[in-house]
């Protein structure tokens, strides 16, 4: 498993120092509820680095995931583009093992949907954006996360840009059937895009090789929401996506009506987030060991304790629906399936069989569905 990690996330040379883009470089607090083992430990004391791009007086914030091969500093030309195309405010999230917290920590799909979801929480409940002022933007390994959380959460809107429909699934078209039938099933996108609610763009370039763009048809094909399927002949899985503004910007802005609602006093990051995090970890270190182990209104949302002796007692309490199961790194859908199957009065097929079924959607189809 730990091997396929390293396949699966291949994590270049830090490409940024603490130093970078100073006025845009912040530190996210890991959230006790989701993250209860790093937040005693000192090794994260500084916190999740994102990249924070303000938009003068929009009220929305796009969350963005990367692709595997590239960190924060890769992709900040790219972030700043999207603040100013779309006069949102991004917030772009680093993954564990990548960029600041390479050599800290590895990158599995548990840790990917662990940061997302921390990054998501703070947004909610530090910045206080609404739900449905979020929008969640995924890029390749990206999309992972971001159907994740948007098969959860009722967020404005979810942007998915060479998604896969599985991870083993992308691997049949790499290594093989036989190999990739063996492989351990990480971000089963194909079993979970039925359950997003929120209206859904699809990107995927036709000379992707990589991951083929059968994938994002058949996530498209799944997905039950109002939805946009874009597959520009000429793109590649990892073209510049402002280099023609066909292949994002002008379906992304008139898809959601962007730049969406204003308003005079939009969301802020406060100060003492461009700091990392480590002198607020001493500070509340020192004040458990004095006994003043204060409880934080950051987790009032969820209900979820966050004194040491209270999380103790966790397994005699029902789990918070969006806690994550960073332990085995499974994705849990008892709950989401049980709705599924009882709308539907049947639960369809297996995830590899929707994946086939998938692959019979043909393309007067979709034009079909976009039309309506």
């Amino acid at each position: 498993s730990a091997f396929i990690d390293k396949l699966l996330f291949p994590a270049p040379q830090p490409t940024y120092g603490k130093d970078a883009f100073k006025k845009h470089l912040c530190w996210i607090p890991w959230n006790e509820a989701v993250s209860p083992d790093r937040v005693d430990d000192e090794r994260f004391a500084e916190g999740i680095p994102c990249v924070w791009l303000p938009a003068p007086r929009a009220a929305g914030v796009i969350l963005f995931c990367h692709g595997n091969a590239e960190d924060l500093g890769m992709c900040f030309p790219f972030v700043r583009h999207m603040r100013d195309q779309f006069k949102m405010n991004v917030l772009a999230v680093e993954y564990p093992g990548y960029g600041l917290l390479h050599g800290i920590s590895r990158s599995s799909e548990a840790a990917l949907k662990e940061v997302a979801l921390t990054a998501f929480r703070f947004i909610l409940d530090e910045l206080k954006v609404a739900y449905e002022q979020i929008i969640l933007f995924g890029r390749s390994v990206g999309s992972g996360p971001t159907v994740y959380l948007a098969s959860r959460f009722p967020v404005g809107g979810l942007i998915l840009v060479a998604a896969f429909a599985s991870v083993r699934e992308a691997a049949k078209s790499l290594v093989g059937p036989f190999v990739a039938n063996v492989l351990e099933e990480r971000f089963p996108n194909i079993a979970l895009i039925g359950n997003v609610s929120c209206p859904t763009l699809f990107i995927h370039g036709e000379k992707d090789s990589l991951v083929p763009p059968s994938h994002s048809v058949a996530l498209f094909k799944q997905c039950r929401a109002r939805k946009l399927l874009i597959t520009p002949p000429g793109m590649e899985h990892n073209t510049n996506l402002f280099t023609d503004a066909q292949y994002l910007a002008v379906p992304a802005i008139n898809f959601f009506g962007l730049p969406g609602y204003q308003q005079e006093s939009p969301p802020q990051m406060p100060s003492r987030y461009f700091e990392d995090g480590r002198q607020a970890f001493l500070l509340r270190k020192a004040s458990r060991r004095s006994g003043d182990d204060t409880q934080s209104p950051w987790f009032y949302f969820c209900g979820c304790p966050t004194s040491r002796a209270r999380r103790d007692d966790a397994a005699d309490r029902p789990q918070c629906e969006w806690e994550p199961n960073e332990r085995t790194g499974a994705v849990s859908e008892d709950q989401a399936n049980s709705a599924r199957k009882s709308e539907l009065g049947h639960w369809p097929d297996t995830p590899r069989e929707r994946w086939k079924e998938a692959q019979e959607f043909r393309e007067e189809e979709i034009d079909e569905t976009s039309d309506n």
